[in-house]
Order: C-alpha cells, then sequence, then structure tokens
C-alpha cells in the first residue's frame, strides 16, 4: 500500500519539511534512493507532517487525523520555530530556541533546524525569466503525428511516482512528456535532482524524450535556486513556453510565480505577470490556423475553490485569469491544470470549453480528504448560475483508501488531437513490474475544421 504524505500550502513549512527531509534521507542513505518514501514513514516526520498541518490553518487539518495522532510538542515547538525564523521575529525565535533547549526532544529536531537555517540563508527571490521578443521560448516544433503525455503533482520521488513514469515510457513511448508543477515538499535542489532529474534519468538511460516542467507553488517555496536547477537539467529555456507542430500549439505558462506569499497562502488568488500574459496572448492570436491548448499548474476554476475575493467569499473561478484570457478563451481547445491531486473533467464553464485538472500524478491521497463535491457557500463564476460540473462518469477511481494515480496522454494527428485519461491503483504500481493501463477513464476528441493546414502561413508567426 502507499505511504501516506502530508503536503501543505505554506512555504515556511514546506521548506521545513525538506530540511528534515533531507536529514533523515542521510541518516538513512540506503532506502529509496532519496525519495521522499525514505522519510516519510519515519516517526520524526509523521511528528513534523502533522504538526505542519495544525499551524497551516484550520484548512489544512482533517479532524479525524488530528484525533488519531497529535503531533508532539517538539514537532511543535520546530514548526513554531520555523515559522518565527521564516519571517523574521527574532524575538519569537529567541524564546522558542530557549525552550527547544530545555525540551529534551530528539537531536534530530536541532539538525533539522540547522538545515533549516542553512536553507534561508540560500533563499531568494523565485527565478523568474522575461522573453525579451515574442519569439522567444518557441521550441523545436514537434512531428505533425505525436504522443504527449501530461502528468502533474508528480514530484515525489516515491516507488509509486516512478513506476507511473515507467508505465507512460513503456506504454506509450511519448515524443513528450510535460509535468504541470509541484516537486516536494519545497523545491529545493536536492529534491530536484532526487525526486525529479534522477527519477527520469533511471527510466528513460540517455534517451529522454522532451521533458517540461511548469512551476507549481512547491516548487518557488525554497526560492528560486531549485527551480533554476531543474530547468537547466531539462534544458527548457523559460517558465512559460510554446511547444507546437503544424496544427497545435501548447502552451505552458507560470502561475506560480506569485503563489508564493507566506502571510495569505489561504487568500491567494495566483496572476500571471503583464508582460507574460502579452507573449501568450500573442502565440494565440497569430496561431497560424494552429488549435491552442494552454496549460498552468493552478486552475482556471474549481469546484474546490480557487481563493477569496475581499469580502472573504470562496470563488470557484479566478477573475485574475479570467481578466488575462477571456479574449481568446473561444479559440482554446483544452485547459489543462493540477495544483489538487484529483482528475476533474469539467463541462463547459465560464466561456471555457474544456477546464481539465489532472493533479492526481504521485500524491497518495486518503478518501476522506478529497473534494469530488463542490464547496458550500462557493460564488460562482459570473454569468454561471452556480459552480463548475464533472462530466458525468468520470470521478477517479479508489481502492477503497486511496485514490489512484492519474495522467492524461495527447496524441496529436495532424488536425485531430485525441486525450484519454489513465488511472492505476497505487498498490499495482511497483518499480519494474507494472501492468499495462486499463481502458481510460474518460476519451475525447477535437478536430481542427477546416483542417488548420488550409491556413497554412496565412498569420504572421506561422
Amino acid at each position: 500500500m502507499s505511504k501516506v504524505l502530508v503536503t501543505v500550502r505554506h512555504p515556511a513549512l514546506s521548506l521545513w519539511q525538506s530540511c528534515l527531509h533531507r536529514v533523515l534521507s542521510r541518516s538513512q542513505p540506503s532506502r529509496d534512493a532519496g525519495g521522499l518514501a525514505s522519510s516519510v514513514e519515519h516517526p520524526v516526520m509523521k511528528d513534523a507532517c502533522h504538526a505542519a498541518r495544525e499551524h497551516a490553518g484550520s484548512h489544512e487539518v482533517e479532524p479525524s487525523l488530528t484525533r488519531r495522532r497529535r503531533a508532539s510538542a517538539c514537532a511543535r515547538l520546530c514548526a513554531r520555530l520555523a515559522l518565527a525564523r521564516f519571517h523574521g521575529d527574532h524575538e519569537e525565535v529567541q524564546r522558542l530556541t530557549s525552550e527547544l533547549r530545555f525540551a529534551s526532544c530528539d537531536p534530530l529536531w536541532v539538525e533539522s533546524l540547522v538545515e533549516y537555517e542553512r536553507a534561508l540563508l540560500l533563499h531568494r527571490a523565485p527565478f523568474y525569466r522575461r522573453h525579451a521578443s515574442p519569439g522567444d521560448f518557441i521550441l523545436p516544433e514537434l512531428p505533425d503525428e505525436a504522443t504527449v503525455a501530461l502528468l502533474s503533482d508528480w514530484g515525489t520521488g516515491m516507488p509509486d511516482a516512478r513506476a507511473l513514469l515507467e508505465q507512460i515510457s513503456t506504454c506509450f513511448q511519448p515524443d513528450a512528456i510535460l509535468h504541470l508543477g509541484d516537486i516536494y515538499y519545497s523545491g529545493t535542489p536536492h529534491e530536484v535532482r532526487a525526486h525529479f532529474l534522477d527519477v527520469f534519468a533511471d527510466v528513460f538511460g540517455a534517451r529522454w524524450p522532451r521533458v517540461l516542467s511548469l512551476a507549481g507553488n512547491h516548487d518557488r517555496y525554497s526560492g528560486g535556486e531549485g527551480y533554476r536547477v531543474l530547468l537547466e537539467g531539462l534544458g527548457q529555456p523559460a517558465s512559460y513556453f510554446c511547444l507546437r507542430n503544424r496544427y497545435w500549439q501548447l502552451l505552458g505558462m507560470d502561475t506560480g510565480l506569485h503563489d508564493f506569499n507566506p502571510r495569505a497562502l489561504a487568500n491567494t488568488l495566483t496572476l500571471l505577470e503583464d508582460s507574460e500574459v502579452d507573449w501568450l496572448l500573442d502565440k494565440v492570436r497569430h496561431a497560424g490556423g494552429r488549435g491552442t491548448v494552454l496549460l498552468s499548474h493552478h486552475p482556471f476554476f474549481s469546484l474546490a475553490g480557487v481563493g477569496h475575493d475581499a469580502q472573504g467569499r470562496k470563488l470557484a473561478l479566478n477573475p485574475r485569469l479570467e481578466r488575462a484570457f477571456a479574449p481568446i478563451l473561444g479559440d482554446v481547445s483544452f485547459w489543462f491544470w493540477g495544483h489538487e491531486h484529483n482528475v476533474h473533467i469539467y463541462e463547459p464553464y465560464a466561456g471555457l470549453a474544456r477546464g481539465r485538472c489532472i493533479g492526481a500524478g504521485a500524491v497518495p491521497v486518503l478518501l476522506h480528504e478529497q473534494r469530488n463535491e463542490p464547496l458550500p457557500g462557493l460564488v460562482p463564476a459570473p454569468g454561471e448560475s452556480g459552480p463548475p460540473r464533472r462530466v458525468p462518469g468520470t470521478r477517479l477511481g479508489n481502492d477503497g483508501l486511496l485514490d489512484h494515480h492519474a495522467y492524461a496522454i495527447l496524441s496529436l494527428r495532424g488536425p485531430r488531437l485525441t486525450t484519454r485519461y489513465f488511472q492505476m491503483e497505487n498498490r499495482l504500481l511497483v518499480p519494474g513490474h507494472v501492468p499495462p493501463p486499463g481502458p481510460p477513464l474518460h476519451e475525447e476528441t477535437v478536430t481542427l475544421s477546416p483542417p488548420a493546414c488550409l491556413y497554412r502561413g496565412a498569420f504572421p508567426g506561422s
């Protein structure tokens, strides 16, 4: 059975989890090759994770979990100390350090805080590279007939994540793999290598497909260095890009850059840089007859909510992204995102024909932690009578305890784009012994009409 992995949407606490994970991995280096499985079951990490959930806010805490296992006093003390250091509260740091000195805690706690201090010294503004001209960040073209795999929230380095990648490699031999973001716990350089680059190297050897990765919120929690290391390792020019062939273009965007505020995470409505919006709109308006697929980490809309308005009400639709893309939504065939560890195949909503959440890449999610119904009190998108609705019959499966992992396969065949969504029980995902995927959870095809080839060269930038 998959080990339970606890993550929180808080940069300070995610960074602290990263530091503790590294300390524990060093103490037992032979286990699981540095993935999160090497530390996730350690009693100290379990205490740390539950303390992180408690301090991240009540919206992160599952009451049944809190009753079943309460975080230890040492874990709570270290979590508070990590927060105080992150926020620069020097008086609180001195008081808590004094308490920790006399608390008779496991030395691992102290070692993790030393590692945390080092990480904070290296912490810098999130890495971001801007284009200089509209032609920047347009990647070498895909074949007119190509297979592209999409997965998200996958960077745990755990055995089931590795096995999922093996299944994609063996069964589909994709021309490109696009990851929609989140390497856990906080996208440190160590985690980028151990949980992402090393796993791809183990699975693909020296013959990688094209691999690209967006920036999620967890990728930026440790600052800029880890994501810079990732882009360098992938040969990816920036956190946003255009990957295309003669018929289709896949536009990756960076919604993670502005989901970094440690003081307002529960209210975060992420947005894009204005210059990036201009670049993306230019690609759609000058598509040369191509169909457009948008890719982001954060959702355009969600039945779980995307943030709060000025009155504190939970919103179904991100108004900042809506303002950016409203002029071109009618030209968008698909918009894929992650962030929520689930699969949601949405009916048309807020002007978007096909919004798709595919965030169930690798984080094990207990059934009672998953949201499959609209959040009570959710404010619908303007012009909509209610919250988003899923296409009937597309709910992600489970094994009675945990939801399945999932990914999407895009088959580009000239003017036809077929998307299939595959799911797999966690218990069947064993590296080296991966069964072929079963029938897709959902399958859909979009055909450009008239075919894009008739427009070839009709627009600038084609």
